[in-house]
């Protein structure tokens, strides 16, 4: 007996020598074919899309150039001028904004104005906290509903105000504690797409174009570009070049694209993908997929890699389908896990639980090996420089070339004209006001305490601070239509 107890804990971990060996054999080869597997598809979509119907490539998150949108839209509109029965059902759509404070509701009433000046149909949609309405201080109470009245005025028939519940992190004493009340957005059912904005921010035209974008999207974003390095955008652009085997002019993608759209052709499986250097945080896309998977034995978990993309969306501006199950999901699932971690807020959900890329791929590509036709794309990126522009993006050189090359890892055609500076900011639709080194423009008493001023004789110094100012100034302007008696 004494033998046989003392052999135990040697067989015991002989056991466990050998199941770890196994299970890290059997990822091995799990991971080999799963890249094999992959590289078929890769080589499978590239030279079989052109006549590809219903059959969507799943090893990518698409991204959509502003000409394509552009093309959709305008082929839409076409089709609605032609025939009463394709008239476009402009009640099926809408902006929306959401204030808990008494300065975000005057930025709606900026940002619908401007809406409207400039010509959209859609609904205009404000979510407005509760608290604001029911405040104790008999002031913010007189001021939110004086606003309120000022937002319906622009437009009767298109602007509506709903109150919702503030969602609240209790404690946090950080801007963003209430930011977690957006989540409303997802709920607003009665709309088949809406468009969602940020408040603080300026717009230069109406966005109506991406309430056209392709049917199956149901969530589209811009990301946030201004956490990738240099080093980041190079491995990018040389993923496409090895890719491809040269260099891919963006333009030559586009002029296929449109020239799909107006064949009412399929253009999915043509767009240009997000490189995968950008989503996974290693070359090795099967081990990625095979890290990403939940799996319920912690030995396939051997060297588990980063959960989160390595880019993510930014949540300033989003085109959603609403969805009674998605909001059902955030509510009851979601939501409890960021309002219990510290420094998790809206765009953390998002990228975290909602629409984190790594794991969109995952999902994707496993859907698409039980059954082809069973994957839908429903994830889009869209471009920054019209969609997601920080006004910080203006004074920083390192972010300008970034913005140049906006469908990231392909290369655009720039010409003389097209590079400047102002030629960039003039086509943003969407500026975002965030700077590092200052607040945002309502916490100063005029213009003159944040103008931007060149520290030398360099023009082009002079000329970057002439324009950054004027997205500045515009605020001023328009600010005063939130002036009560």
């Amino acid at each position: 007996m004494r033998f046989i107890s003392k052999r135990r804990p040697r067989i015991v971990i002989l056991i466990i020598g050998l199941a770890a060996l196994i299970s890290v054999t059997a990822r091995i080869i799990i991971q080999f074919q799963l890249g094999q597997e992959i590289e078929h598809y890769r080589t499978f979509f590239k030279n079989h899309k052109d006549s590809l119907h219903d059959i969507y490539d799943p090893l990518s998150i698409k991204q959509i150039p502003f000409e394509t949108i552009n093309a959709l839209y305008e082929t839409r509109m076409a089709d609605g001028a032609g025939s009463q029965q394709k008239a476009i059902q402009w009640d099926n759509y809408a902006y929306l904004s959401y204030a808990t404070e008494l300065e975000y509701l005057c930025n709606t009433l900026i940002l619908f104005k401007r809406l409207k000046q400039f010509g959209t149909n859609a609904k205009l949609v404000a979510l407005v906290s509760r608290d604001l309405v029911e405040s104790e201080n008999s002031a913010k109470q007189q001021n939110t509903r004086a606003l309120m009245d000022k937002l319906t005025e622009i437009a009767p028939e298109q602007v509506v105000v709903k109150l919702v519940d503030s969602i609240v992190k209790s404690g946090d004493p950080t801007p963003w504690s209430k930011s977690l009340t957006k989540l409303h957005i997802f709920n607003q059912t009665e709309y088949g797409r809406v468009i969602y904005l940020d408040s603080d921010a300026a717009v230069s035209n109406n966005m109506d174009e991406l309430f056209f974008l392709p049917p199956y999207v149901r969530f589209a974003a811009p990301l946030m570009y201004w956490s990738l390095s240099e080093t980041d955008l190079q491995t990018a652009c040389k993923e496409v070049r090895v890719s491809e085997k040269k260099a891919v002019k963006l333009d030559n993608i586009v002029k296929t694209l449109n020239q799909r759209v107006r064949k009412q052709q399929p253009i999915y499986n043509h767009l240009p993908g997000l490189p995968n250097s950008l989503c996974f945080h290693s070359s090795n896309v099967a081990k990625e997929i095979l890290d990403t998977r939940r799996s319920m034995s912690p030995l396939l978990h051997f060297g588990r890699g980063e959960e989160r993309a390595k880019i993510e969306f930014s949540s300033n501006l989003m085109v959603i389908n609403p969805n009674s199950r998605t909001f059902e999901s955030i509510v009851q699932n979601l939501l409890p896990k960021v309002m219990n971690q510290k420094g998790q807020f809206d765009t953390d959900l998002i990228n975290a639980e909602l629409y984190n890329l790594k794991q969109v791929i995952h999902a994707q590509f496993m859907l698409f090996r039980k059954l082809k036709t069973a994957f839908i794309p429903e994830v889009m990126v869209l471009p920054f420089a019209e969609y997601g522009l920080l006004t910080g993006s203006i004074c920083n050189e390192k972010h300008q070339k970034l913005i140049k090359n906006e469908i990231l890892g392909y290369e655009a055609m720039q010409t003389a004209e097209t590079e400047t500076l102002e030629s960039l900011v003039a086509k943003s639709k969407y500026i975002h006001y965030s700077d590092f080194s200052i607040s945002k423009p309502w916490f100063y008493a005029d213009f003159d305490q944040l103008e931007c001023h060149p520290g030398g004789d360099d023009p082009n110094e002079a000329e970057t601070c002439k324009i950054w100012n004027s997205v500045y100034q515009g605020f001023w302007q328009a600010k005063q239509i939130c002036e009560l008696k």
